[in-house]
């Protein structure tokens, strides 16, 4: 296990904000101050001889007393490649079920939805039962988010460059999320996996070719980390001009922490008006 928490944030736990981050391989969370420049503490809960990550996360819960700390706000941020998104002036809640049965086959958790009002949409995924009813134990009224909310909301309130159209291609362990942007309109959310360089390849350039981005003046963000990040930079940068690697947010700022392993949507999250 890798924890990194600094001493003031424990000491004034009314004033800081939780988030943790649930993943099928990895729990990892976040803590810091809003009103206090760099009070950022980033952790990471791994064991290598457990395959379950959400067993690693309830051991550590009970063994320390920091996770029952009374936090200012709590999210729990879930990590799942299986979502949809769907526009708020179509959307009704009565027809969520509707929509589940439609977008996914298998049906499985607790089928959760949130806004996204920048996008003018909603998101709807599931998060594991058993995940779902422990948060809502052991943690006063935690917030449910999935992991591309933090994505989208960043990149359209951060980013209004002169170009109109924009991709977010998040880079993860097992595939990569692709978001595309006109001006303030999603125009594409989707997870594709993939295990290797040339499929992130195609599934970027493919992607690119079918929405008609420009190939000098649509910009191209790279985010997330895998061991091919720079070779795919290297690839893509015959097809396109404008490729960018944002780092982590300069509001945010880390001591003692490697950033190269913090999720670019944890700290985004933090950045958004969600």
């Amino acid at each position: 296990m890798e924890q990194i928490i600094k001493e003031k944030n424990i000491d004034y736990p009314e004033q800081s904000i939780l988030t943790i981050y649930a993943g099928p391989e990895q729990f990892s969370f976040s803590i810091y101050n809003p009103e206090e420049a760099g009070s950022y503490s980033y952790g990471e809960l791994t064991d290598e001889n457990q395959t379950d990550a959400f067993s690693v996360f309830k051991e550590e819960f009970f063994e320390r007393t920091f996770f029952t700390l009374p936090f200012r706000k709590v999210w729990i941020m879930n990590h799942t490649p299986m979502f949809t998104f769907i526009p708020n002036s179509i959307y009704k809640e009565k027809d969520r079920d509707n929509y589940l049965d439609f977008m996914f086959s298998n049906r499985q958790g607790i089928p959760l939805n949130s806004s996204i009002p920048s996008a003018g949409i909603k998101v709807l995924y599931q998060l594991p039962e058993a995940i779902y009813h422990f948060m809502l134990r052991s943690f006063a009224n935690p917030e449910f988010i999935h992991y591309s909310e933090p994505l989208i909301s960043y990149f359209l309130k951060k980013n209004k460059p002169v170009n109109d159209c924009q991709m977010v291609v998040n880079l993860q362990k097992n595939g990569l999320d692709i978001f595309c942007f006109s001006k303030d309109t999603l125009l594409l959310g989707n997870y594709f996996p993939c295990k290797g360089l040339s499929e992130a390849v195609y599934f970027i350039l493919f992607t690119w070719k079918q929405l008609r981005f420009s190939q000098l003046n649509d910009c191209l963000y790279i985010t997330g980390n895998t061991v091919f990040k720079d070779d795919l930079i290297k690839k893509l940068t015959p097809y396109l001009q404008q490729i960018h690697y944002p780092a982590i947010p300069s509001e945010i700022y880390f001591e003692g922490v490697n950033t190269d392993c913090v999720p670019f949507e944890l700290t985004a999250l933090s950045l958004c008006e969600l």
